[in-house]
């Protein structure tokens, strides 16, 4: 396998921000779902394990979508808007 193109480079820079965007989403919702019974299970190892586990994700997603991004950047310059 060769190196990727510009065209494959932003398809998968795309790919992973738009990831990374529902993956932050989530992660806002869970947070805002701390009222009422959510909020009591708080400090749970379950409710723990579930953000550290989008946490971990977010991460990952990132890492990859920061690759891509080198990588499409190298190829054509600064992106202005990301």
């Amino acid at each position: 396998m060769g190196s990727p193109t510009l065209q494959e480079a932003l398809f998968w820079m795309n790919l992973y921000r738009d990831l990374l965007a529902v993956d932050e989403d989530a992660l806002k919702r869970m947070r805002a779902l701390l009222s009422g019974e959510l909020a009591r299970q708080r400090g749970t190892a379950s409710y723990d394990e579930d953000v550290e586990l989008v946490l971990t994700e977010i991460e990952r997603v990132r890492s990859r979508h920061d690759y891509w991004l080198v990588l499409v950047e190298r190829m054509s310059g600064p992106l202005t808007a990301r």
